[in-house]
This record gives structure tokens, sequence and C-alpha cells, in this order.
């Protein structure tokens, strides 16, 4: 299960990216993968262009860019933010789509388009979760289309006592939350936050490739985990 937690904290901003980086001209170019997102948060009414590339894959060293190479997103330039381990620009309200622009040290520039992003909500009156029988989520919002996916985290302020879920059917409405996951949680209130991802892959990139996503954080709603 704490595998599984890893990806989605790190969206949450509660786990710190690696200090670790290298300057992009020092690597073949071809070999650069690069990772686009475009994230609304209902939470904080804010939507974050974030542009990141590694060498030689998704699990590759984090790269800077530099000597030349620049990202942009609707023509605004993103520069290097530690904490996000890519080159960002924040913007106030909602944006729900643009294009990415990257030209690499070696005059060679990908242009892509992010995909559509939909909305999505808790339904009105989830307030409660049973720990002891499989619950049902139903969202506000439309079902999943291809490439779509829904993340909901809930989490309190014990470490390990948390837990995730995942649907990614076409069609989906809803996510069941099974009792092995619910488990975990610790009884009283707790937090929970729920994310709709539309994720493709790059239809211009470099040998090494790389995926663009939309994502929006519906508001996160309080709840009473009970027994």
């Amino acid at each position: 299960m704490k595998k599984l937690l890893i990806p989605f904290l790190m969206v949450l901003g509660v786990a710190f990216a690696s200090c670790e980086k290298e300057s992009s001209e020092d690597v073949n170019q071809d070999k650069i993968y690069t990772d686009y997102e475009l994230f609304y948060n209902k939470n904080t009414d804010k939507t974050v262009a974030v542009a990141k590339f590694k060498f030689g894959g998704p699990t590759g060293t984090i790269l800077e860019l530099s000597n030349g190479a620049t990202v942009s997103f609707n023509g605004d330039n993103l520069t290097y933010n530690g904490w996000y381990a890519g080159h960002v620009k924040e913007y106030a309200g909602l944006l729900t789509s643009g294009t990415f622009s990257y030209t690499d040290v070696d005059g060679n520039t990908f242009t892509n388009a992010t995909p559509s992003m939909d909305t999505i909500a808790f339904e009105v009156g989830f307030d409660t979760i049973v720990k002891s029988q499989a619950n049902t989520l139903t969202w506000q919002g439309k079902s999943l289309a291809a490439n779509e996916a829904v993340g909901v985290f809930v989490g309190s302020w014990t470490w390990g006592q948390d837990a995730l879920f995942y649907q990614a059917q076409v069609g989906a409405t809803n996510i069941v939350m099974g009792i092995t996951q619910l488990a975990n949680l610790a009884e009283g209130s707790s937090t929970v936050y729920m994310d709709r991802t539309k994720d493709v892959t790059l239809s211009q990139g470099t040998s090494e490739g790389g995926r663009i996503r939309s994502k929006y954080r519906g508001t996160n709603v309080q709840v009473q985990v009970v027994p």
C-alpha cells in the first residue's frame, strides 16, 4: 500500500523532490524524457504548468535546462523550481488547456497541447466512511473517458493510517473503497482528496518519448471515519 501512496503524496506536495540534478547541455539531447502537466487545484484556485526533463527515461536523472534550452507554456517562460524538480509557472484561476513548447540546446523544438480537462467534485452529503464495510464513492462529473483516471486519497495526521483508491475504467462514475485499504484508516476526522487526470503520450518528442497530462483536483472534504 505504501508503494501505491508515493505518487499521490508527491502530487499532494508532501514529498520532497530530489535536489540532485544535471544540466541538460551535458547529456545526449535525444535521450531526454519529457513530462508535462497542467494541474488545477480548486482548493487554492491556482493552475500550475510543470515541465520535467529526465535523462534516459521517467526514472532517470533530473535535468535543468541550460545553455539556451528553454520551455514555455502558452508563450510564458517556465523557470526551474527544485520543489517540483521541474520548470514551473503558476496562474491565478482555472486554465483548462494550453501548449508547451520545448527547445533543446541543438535548436530542436517540440510542441505539445495538453489533453482536455474535465471537472470533478465529491457528491453532496459525503461526510462519513465506515471501515467495516465497502463504501461506494460516486463523484459529481462526467463518466471516465479513454486515458482518464480518478484517484482518491484519504489521510489523517497519523503516518501510515491512510488509504489510496484508483479508478480508470472507461465509463466509470464511482470508486468502491474496499475494506482492505480502509483497515489502515485512523478513526476520527480525515481529509479526502480527489484528482481527475487525463494522461497521453507526447505528439512531439525525442526518441526517449514522454507524457503529457491535465489534472483537476476538486475541493477537499473532511469526513469522519467510523468503525
